[in-house]
């Protein structure tokens, strides 16, 4: 399995493509919902819903979320409406949430953090239909590097360092973190002291830190003394479908995706697997990567050039997809772990990913993929296609696991605040803390956890019970 990461300042959310999901109830609760399942280490959050949902609305506000609030009669609770109204749809929308309809299904605006107006100091979508893996010319998308970054460098108290990689944690006597390595592009090193630390360099990123910040305290990688660091990694089920209509279908103008159900999301193990997906309209960011995906590329090695080329890129316009995003099992065996052969120019062992897939994830996209060819033929598609979902797990930008939450120290990384069992000044706010992946893209509920860790943190901090 592969990541796909982004090495810049402003991390993931300068290339994501926005889309901004509040997870649902249950999805915090998977263990005591399903049970025990046998190859997999499902726990339940120590959070609940509630526990998130001022900080969902917070986060909502902040990135200028776009959608149309109660058209999902199956989301949350929730007391506020989106900040920005819901995109206008364009033909492959209209089309998908007429089948929608007639398959009894209940269609609605997928909630998107990308200005369809000018908002919080930053721009108008351009419509250019390429916001997933791309950055945004005018910032409508929004971003950490268009809204938190920004807003930190004006306080005059950020000492931002680019192409700077912290390479090692260095703790003190006393078991506090009180330096970290860095190391620039030149090879020059520095060490930053503080009083806190927070990690926050993704799934990968912040497993690959703590394991290689190794001491005699900590011999197996700092905060690692439950031996959970890097475990229980995470990807998404990504299930795609690809289908052309009669009509242009206008699949490269707007933002991601503009159509959602969440009709067939919740968990039913009568389907021959438990837990679930939402289903969403997906257009691809551009001719070339629609047909990288198309059966003309599929299985062979070097790709399809010449004729079959030029006759896929003639039918792109009339082109449209859907992608459903399903809940991936952790498993104890699934792990970020250090590299024991290879090394980086620093002679930092490169992280090593381990991945294999549940049959329960195997048996979600089949079943995923089936329903949305159900939905592009009722939508009047004349050709659907499939992405071959026995690599399902080929690579994703969804990570999530590797430092999960939880009350027990044995059985977690860190605490429902995000903080170390065993180093009280050390934090985790990133995807790696999630203790399952739930359903949908996990970046909202990533801003509100390190939301409400961070208020909890300064809370604390004028109470005098923190450093």
């Amino acid at each position: 399995a592969s990541a796909s990461l982004a090495q810049c300042v402003g991390g993931g959310t300068a290339h994501w493509g926005a889309v901004c999901w509040r997870m649902r109830e249950d999805e915090f609760r998977v263990r005591s919902a399903e049970g025990p399942i046998e190859g997999a280490s499902v726990a339940d959050w120590p959070l609940r819903y509630a526990d998130l949902a001022p900080f969902y609305d917070r986060a909502e506000a902040r990135l200028g979320v776009a959608g149309a609030a109660g058209s999902n009669p199956f989301e949350p609770p929730r007391t506020a409406a989106y900040p920005n109204p819901a995109h206008p749809p364009r033909r492959a929308t209209l089309s998908l949430t007429r089948g929608a309809e007639q398959l009894g299904q209940h269609p609605f605006p997928t909630p998107l953090a990308v200005n369809p107006r000018p908002y919080g100091g930053r721009g108008t979508c351009l419509n250019g239909g390429q916001c997933a893996t791309f950055g945004c010319p005018t910032q409508a998308k929004a971003s950490t590097l268009s809204i938190h970054i920004r807003s930190a460098l004006a306080t005059g108290r950020l000492d931002l360092r680019p192409e700077t990689r912290v390479v090692e944690l260095r703790v003190g006597e006393d078991g506090l973190v009180r330096a970290a390595r860095t190391v620039d592009r030149e090879g020059r090193e520095a060490e930053v002291r503080a009083r806190t630390f927070v990690l926050a360099a993704g799934t990968i990123g912040t497993a690959h830190l703590l394991l290689s910040s190794r001491s005699a305290r900590f011999p197996d990688g700092l905060a690692n003394g439950s031996g959970l660091v890097g475990r229980n990694l995470m990807f998404h089920v990504l299930s795609y479908v690809g289908f052309e209509l009669p009509e242009p279908s206008m699949g490269a103008f707007g933002p991601v995706g503009m159509v959602s159900i969440d009709d067939l999301h919740p968990s039913d193990a009568g389907r021959g697997f438990v837990r679930g997906a939402v289903i969403s309209e997906a257009p691809e960011p551009g001719p070339l990567w629609a047909a990288y995906k198309a059966p003309e590329y599929l299985g062979r090695r070097h790709g399809a050039w010449g004729k079959p080329l030029k006759e896929f890129l003639r039918r792109y316009p009339y082109l449209g997809s859907l992608l459903a995003i399903g809940e991936d099992l952790p498993r104890h065996t699934n792990r970020v772990d250090l590299d024991p052969d290879h090394v980086d120019e620093f002679g930092v062992p490169l992280p090593r990913i381990t991945h294999r897939s549940h049959p329960n994830d195997r048996a979600l996209a089949r079943w995923y993929t089936d329903r949305m060819k159900d939905l592009a033929v009722a939508a009047g598609a004349v050709r659907v296609y499939e992405f071959d979902y026995t690599n399902a797990k080929a690579g994703s930008g969804h990570m999530m696991g590797s430092c999960r939450m939880g009350k027990d120290p044995a059985a977690s990384v860190v605490d429902a605040d995000c903080r170390s069992h065993e180093v009280g000044n050390l934090y985790v706010s990133d995807g790696s803390c999630f203790p399952t992946s739930s359903g949908y893209n996990p970046t909202l509920t990533i801003f509100a956890v390190s939301d409400r860790a961070a208020t909890r943190f300064l809370e604390r901090r004028k109470r005098r019970e923190e450093a």
